[in-house]
């Protein structure tokens, strides 16, 4: 692996790339340790309500709270929210708006279908009656995450919304009280954070309702607590470190792809996966010296170089009917197309978000140019998709019959009922059409 001090460079259908394939597969497993410390949070909040919600907090982010002080006034948040630049509370109002117009296309009214006989078969359509976000603190604490969450809930319909945010997190970033004061959810904000926050969203208490669904990211035990919960509760898919495959040919910019894979990067985690795959062997050897070259100026430089090191690859494939295989195989949360005909070649790929063009970067997915940046990631938008009023919503049946509906219905009803050994079925459909 030549170049390993910085980026593995690898070639394709090899016993490297094979290798590094299989690490893919085994990235995020089971931590035990967290297991035991999540599934203690939950248990005491489950058996002791606010009073474990009010020593947990004390515990783990030192602040003294009460029963009466777990819910963050809107007042509070507000006044945060008047602390963030204008010009950055202008640019969050612009994706908010950006956000919320991609989304309202999402949304599905259902339908109905009208049978010979004046029956009526329809799918109904609503929204759940309610919602926790989790936004983190800390570095993680991402304004864009807010609205990405939030508004598709909103445009569901879901009438309540409950955001759990650590207690020191609208001080530390006053454009997450921003965000949230834009989302239209001040009025219903928790000063939570971590497990706890997971478990009172989960189990409710005397004054926190519990919620139908949780989203939002979070650290290890947030995500923990969420794997621990669902059944209770129902979650959004378990978000794993960030992803970028570029695929690209010799006509891509050198820059535009080290700085691409540099942006992935420096997310802070150092698991980041950041893929170039190329037919390219000079694009390769550019890319490489810009690489060790950009990563000084990144955010978190030490986990940068840790995420090109650890899960970082420079393939090279065949030609870019390979390419395509190569990033299938990883069906990666984002993927980018710098090549000729790239709207040809990103129709034919796996990912949760594609990116067509020279100049098209993920970072325009990321801060808000309308589709949701929560996206399924180690390889799970083979089978998964990106967060949506969708997942806002439920969808139930319901069926209207005639008695000519039920008489023409009557016999593959009852045939099929008797085959499978349930005689109780096909008399409830014989009964009714016994003359009156």
């Amino acid at each position: 692996m030549k170049g390993r001090d910085v980026i593995a460079r690898l070639r394709y259908g090899t016993a490297e790339w094979r290798l590094y394939l299989d690490g893919l597969a085994r990235h995020g497993g089971r931590r035990p340790a967290i297991e035991r410390a999540v599934a203690g949070v939950l248990r005491d909040v489950r058996r002791s309500g606010e009073s474990a919600l009010v020593e947990l907090t004390r515990r783990f982010d030192r602040v003294a709270l009460t029963p009466a002080t777990l819910r963050v006034p809107p007042a509070r948040i507000r006044a945060a929210a008047r602390k963030a630049a204008p010009e950055l509370r202008d640019a969050l109002a612009t994706v908010a708006g950006q956000i919320e117009a991609f989304h309202r296309r999402q949304l599905d009214r259902g339908f109905r279908i009208r049978l010979r006989h004046g029956g009526v078969l329809e799918e109904r359509v609503h929204p759940l009656d309610s919602v926790g976000v989790y936004v983190p603190g800390g570095a993680g604490a991402y304004p864009s995450s807010v609205l990405m969450n939030v508004i598709p809930a909103r445009v569901a319909g879901v009438p309540r919304i409950v955001v759990a945010t650590p207690p020191r997190t609208l001080e530390k970033n006053p454009a997450v009280a921003a965000a949230l004061v834009l989302a239209g959810v001040e009025e219903h904000v928790l000063g939570l954070g971590g497990a706890q926050a997971i478990a009172a969203l989960a189990y409710g208490t005397k004054r926190v309702p519990a919620v139908a669904k949780i989203v939002g990211p979070g650290n290890a035990y947030v995500a923990e607590a969420k794997r621990q919960v669902r059944g209770t509760v129902e979650i959004d898919n378990e978000a794993g470190p960030s992803e970028v495959v570029v695929l690209a040919d010799d006509t891509a910019d050198p820059g535009f792809v080290a700085v691409d894979l540099l942006a992935q990067a420096e997310h802070g985690s150092g698991e980041e996966r950041v893929v170039l795959v190329t037919p390219s062997e000079a694009l390769i050897d550019e890319v490489l010296r810009l690489l060790a070259e950009g990563i000084p100026s990144m955010a978190n430089p030490a986990a940068t170089r840790r995420a090109l090191r650890r899960q970082g690859a420079l393939l090279r494939v065949r030609d870019l009917e390979q390419g395509v295989a190569a990033v299938n195989a990883l069906a990666p949360e984002h993927a980018e197309v710098q090549t000729r005909a790239a709207a040809t070649w990103a129709r034919r790929l796996l990912a949760g978000a594609v990116f067509v063009g020279h100049h098209t970067p993920v970072a325009v997915g990321d801060y808000g140019i309308g589709p949701n940046h929560v996206l399924p990631t180690g390889g799970t938008a083979r089978r998964a998709s990106p967060l949506s009023v969708r997942d806002f919503q439920r969808r139930s049946s319901l069926v209207q019959l005639s008695h000519a509906d039920l008489l023409q219905a009557s016999p593959s009803v009852v045939s099929l009922a008797l085959a499978e050994g349930f005689p109780g079925h096909a008399q409830s459909v014989l009964t009714r059409l016994e003359e009156r």
